[in-house]
């Protein structure tokens, strides 16, 4: 009689090997940045700091170290402008960006006037509701109770799109995405085909 022979199950803890590997490089690879942060003794404002920023929220994801505030499909979500939205009690407001407001009009190179403001909500709007997944990272709200969040949509930051299509300012207290905001006024993209004024610089009153 022909003898079988089955192979032996894999232990729970070789099956869990790779998962274990893949966070212990993410960790590491997050302490060598915070590491390389520090040594560079960067400021705020600096678009180095600020792209050392991004990468270190990156790897984070990876590591499992931050979840989302909201997460959801694209339709879940409300648009209230170009740079704030919701999603049932939570309200957001993108962090480091500023829209025009939903009334405002912009300046053209040609010396005539475009809604700015609408057409800035008008790109969030097919950004997020278009969007299979949509998740909004927070740490901290401001003195309207709103969340201070990076949203991505489907993988895609939506305040860096925002800026690097002319349709936002970076916020003038940050430098986290001045480098989109150099690449638009190069290209004299929307906001920056004129000169035009931005939200902070109107008369006081929620941005």
């Amino acid at each position: 009689m022909k003898r079988i022979v089955k192979p032996s199950p894999t232990p729970i803890a070789l099956r869990f090997f790779p998962m274990k590997i893949k966070s212990l490089f993410a960790r590491l690879a997050l302490t060598l940045a915070a590491s390389a942060a520090i040594s560079a003794e960067l400021q705020p404002g600096d678009p180095i700091s600020a792209k050392i920023f991004l990468q270190l929220h990156g790897i984070e994801k990876l590591a499992g170290q931050i979840t989302p505030l909201v997460s959801g499909a694209g339709r879940d979500f409300r648009v209230i402008d170009g740079d704030s939205l919701a999603m049932g009690d939570y309200n957001i407001r993108l962090a480091e960006i500023d829209a025009p407001r939903t009334s405002q009009r912009c300046t053209t190179a040609q010396g005539s006037y475009w809604d700015c403001g609408a057409e800035a909500r008008q790109r969030m709007r097919d950004l997020v509701m278009g969007a299979q997944s949509v998740e909004c990272y927070s740490s901290k709200q401001d003195v309207y109770g709103r969340h201070l969040a990076t949203c991505d949509a489907d993988g895609i930051d939506v305040g860096a799109l925002l800026v690097e299509e002319g349709l936002a300012w970076p916020h003038h207290n940050e430098g986290r995405y001045l480098p989109e905001a150099s690449n638009a006024q190069a290209h004299s993209r929307g906001i920056w085909q004129a000169e035009n004024t931005a939200p902070w610089e109107l008369e006081d009153g929620q941005n």
